[in-house]
């Protein structure tokens, strides 16, 4: 138990920065669709 002292600080939600990052790689990948459709038909 005394192994775990220093847990909180050294702690990282790997899985919510990995969601984190797949939603904003999927709204650029949105964006960037959209935006190049936009600019293939002006």
């Amino acid at each position: 138990m005394d192994s775990n002292q220093d847990f909180p600080e050294k702690f990282v939600p790997r899985g919510a920065v990995a969601f984190f990052s797949l939603l904003v790689a999927l709204g650029l990948i949105i964006w960037f669709t959209i935006y190049f459709i936009m600019l293939y038909r002006s």
